[in-house]
């Protein structure tokens, strides 16, 4: 019961902190990748490159000559003395004065080794053939001596083909192969232990033969073990694969391993010939020990470049085939017997995994220090990757004293070649976020302007409309007054005067005959015309007094102040004020007759708007269209004026949701071109002359409209099909 509800309650707990019930924990590792995604590109980029370039094989040269330096940086290696090398020297060619030498001297040779009793005996020299004298007594040596054995060169190639091994020692079963694996380099590196020719698979190496004749002395066998390989004592000989270490695509043919040198040229004990048939050498030298017998003359040339022959030298120093096959002997037994580590390499992905963390090391820092001042991030970013170069190196060179060899070259390079790509990324990062900054702020420098203009539209605007409606205001209350004075007081003249001449004509009934004056003062003066004008003239002055107040009517709407709501309004009052206004505008001058105006008014609901702006906005439009009649027609001439009469047609809409009330402006003038329409709504763009217009009046007409009354003024022409200005507000 109680492991069940652990159990409940580690589910419940793991449920709670899932991502989909964490969104802010989502958030910040959402964040964090993004924010480090060039890291990560950066790394895997530059790790991927390196390996790909890796398995093309462009580091194996280096990646060997690192190895190979490595051979040569560890330290010198005692002399492994369960092995003696009995070599052919130039003297020993010298005294006895024949190459290959006869049958009788080899077999008095092997004859005197065998008598000091060694362990075994191998005789790196071909013997295919009899070289007389002393083919007899050879044979009978051969025969005699079980821990003898002979060589052949198992495969052949297009260079040198296969050499068979003396028939005495094949039919004994005594018989190695010598074939030795040279690298492109021209350099030796790997033992083949089994060259596994056709038909013959179970033949060993020279080196391998003769260690395991001394192993057999000590109960060591070899043995295969569950993956097949050789297995001597505890330790197991892994087979050498095509892309092992630095190698790629390598010949893996036959049964090889990396050979651990012991080291240079003459590295083992060594006697010459001529020191064993004259009887200079100690038994003590020779007993329970592997001899090996073979040619180190330079003359003979079975001589190889090894790790050990470059250097600073100027004239390399190559060791001998018989050496490297002692090298193979020391290296088994050593590894056998003295826990001397062989020469082992890390699986692919591991190493792969190594060129990554190389490649991640400096874009990590980097791109964590990158908001440090510029010479202090640069010299951080410098130490790190001097200390990590340098790190590189001996780990390399310590995991190789452990018998391990990884690759130093290709994390090297990675590791460089990040340094390069991160500080480009971090450039670049930079340099983007500098444009960013920079965007930003012409923005909002764009966007200040933009409100800058807008302000100052609005306090010409303001400006404009305060002084106007101020001055129109004051005239129309100032013109107002007296025109109510004598307005009311025409009623009472116009009484006075009837009684007046109904009086007169009351005395002219009872006077007809008033006198020889008063009768040339009537004639005079035109009596009878007077008292006939006199109504008619009080008539029209009632009318000349009525249209004056109309006037100062459509002046106060016009200039109406705008309060700080919207007040619900007549439109067509606010176009009619406007006309009124203009009305001296249409009439005919010297230049054109007329300009007829057409209202087709629909019938519209009251509109809440600022009826004084409205009404300015009306006077831009109505003021552009006549200004533009007025160019126009000074192209053209009277007849042609009458021909096609300048007209204004005002129409007023409704939508059919009841939502927008429109306003539409046209006339039939010259119209407007295409890239002058593009522009007639910015500031301060006019194509009237200097004095004629400021480049302000459809600026802040559309500023009214659209950010005042959240409405829509919109052009509409075409060159000689007029224009029309389409005023759309909210109801």
């Amino acid at each position: 019961m109680i492991k069940h509800s652990s159990a409940k309650l580690a589910k419940q707990f793991l449920g709670r902190l899932s991502l989909k019930n964490c969104p802010i924990l989502a958030s910040q590792i959402k964040k964090v990748a993004w924010e480090w995604q060039g890291v990560a590109f950066v790394t895997l980029g530059v790790a991927g490159i390196t390996i790909a370039i890796r398995m093309l094989g462009w580091f194996q040269p280096s990646e060997l000559a690192a190895l190979d330096l490595r051979f040569r940086l560890r330290p010198q290696e005692p002399i492994d003395d369960r092995i003696l090398l009995v070599s052919v020297e130039e003297s020993d060619l010298a005294k006895l004065g024949q190459w290959p030498f006869s049958d009788a001297t080899l077999a008095e040779l092997i004859e005197r080794i065998k008598q000091k009793k060694p362990k075994a005996i191998g005789l790196d020299l071909y013997r295919n053939l009899p070289v007389k004298p002393g083919y007899k007594e050879l044979v009978k040596v051969f025969k005699s001596t079980p821990n003898l054995i002979g060589i052949q060169k198992a495969i052949g190639d297009k260079y040198v083909s296969a050499i068979a091994p003396s028939p005495v020692l094949a039919e004994l079963g005594q018989v190695s192969a010598n074939d030795i694996v040279v690298d492109s380099d021209g350099v030796v590196r790997r033992a083949v232990l089994f060259p596994m020719p056709e038909g013959n698979e179970a033949l060993p190496t020279l080196g391998l033969a003769v260690a395991m004749l001394y192993l057999k002395g000590r109960g060591i066998t070899p043995k295969a073990d569950p993956n097949g390989f050789m297995q001597l004592g505890k330790t197991i000989f892994t087979p050498f694969e095509k892309n092992d270490g630095g190698y790629v695509r390598a010949d893996a043919g036959g049964y090889q391993i990396l050979l651990n040198f012991r080291g240079p040229a003459r590295t083992f004990a060594t006697v010459s010939v001529m020191d064993i048939l004259q009887n200079r050498v100690s038994s003590n030298l020779i007993r329970d020990r592997i001899v090996l017998i073979g040619a180190k003359a330079n003359s003979l040339n079975d001589v190889f470049y090894t790790p050990y022959s470059a250097g600073f030298s100027s004239s390399p120093v190559r060791t001998s085939g018989v050496e490297i096959q002692a090298n193979i002997a020391s290296q088994i037994l050593s590894s056998v017997l003295d826990d001397r580590p062989l020469i082992q390499v890390l699986p692919k992905f591991i190493e792969n995994l190594w060129i990554l963390v190389w490649a991640g090391i400096i874009p990590v820092f980097a791109w964590k220090w990158r908001h440090d001042p510029g010479n202090f991030f640069i010299g951080k970013v410098t130490a790190l990757i001097l200390l990590a170069g340098a790190s590189i190196l001996p780990i390399g060179y310590f995991s190789f004293l452990a018998g391990l060899w990884i690759p130093v070259i290709s994390p090297l390079v990675a590791l460089i070649v990040s340094a390069i790509a991160i500080g480009s990324y971090i450039y670049v990062s930079k340099l983007h976020e500098l444009n960013t900054i920079l965007d930003r702020s012409v923005k909002d420098l764009e966007h200040a302007l933009e409100k800058l203009q807008r302000s100052q539209l609005q306090l010409v605007n303001s400006e404009k409309m305060s002084a106007l409606g101020q001055l129109v205001s004051g005239v129309a209350h100032e013109v107002n007054n007296p025109i109510g004075f004598v307005s009311g007081n025409l009623t009472y003249m116009q009484e006075y005067i009837e009684n007046l001449i109904e009086h007169l004509k009351l005395y002219q009934e009872k006077f007809p005959n008033p006198g020889t004056e008063i009768e040339e003062n009537a004639t005079e003066i035109d009596l009878e015309y007077t008292l006939e004008d006199l109504p008619n003239l009080i008539t029209s002055t009632q009318v000349g007094m009525n249209r004056i107040k109309e006037i100062s009517v459509s002046l106060r709407t016009f200039s109406r102040s705008d309060t700080a709501n919207k007040v619900a309004c007549n439109i067509h009052d606010g176009i009619d004020s406007t006309l009124m206004i203009l009305k001296h505008r249409l009439k005919a001058n010297s230049h054109r007759p007329d300009i007829k105006v057409v209202k087709e008014y629909s019938k519209l609901p009251a509109v809440s708007c600022y009826l004084g702006q409205l009404n300015q906005v009306i006077m831009n439009l109505l003021s552009n269209a006549i200004d533009a009649f007025d160019e126009f027609n000074q192209q053209r001439s009277l007849d042609e004026i009458k021909a096609n009469p300048n007209i204004i047609t005002i129409r007023t809409e409704i939508s059919e949701d009841n939502a927008m009330v429109a306003i539409r402006i046209k006339d039939n003038g010259p119209g407007i071109p295409e890239s002058v329409q593009q522009k007639i709504f910015e500031q301060l763009f006019t194509t009237k002359g200097v004095g004629k217009g400021t480049g302000l009046g459809l600026s802040i007409s559309r500023q009214i409209i659209e950010e005042t009354h959240k409405g829509k003024l919109t052009c509409i022409s075409a060159p000689g099909k007029g224009a029309e200005f389409v005023i759309e507000i909210p109801v």
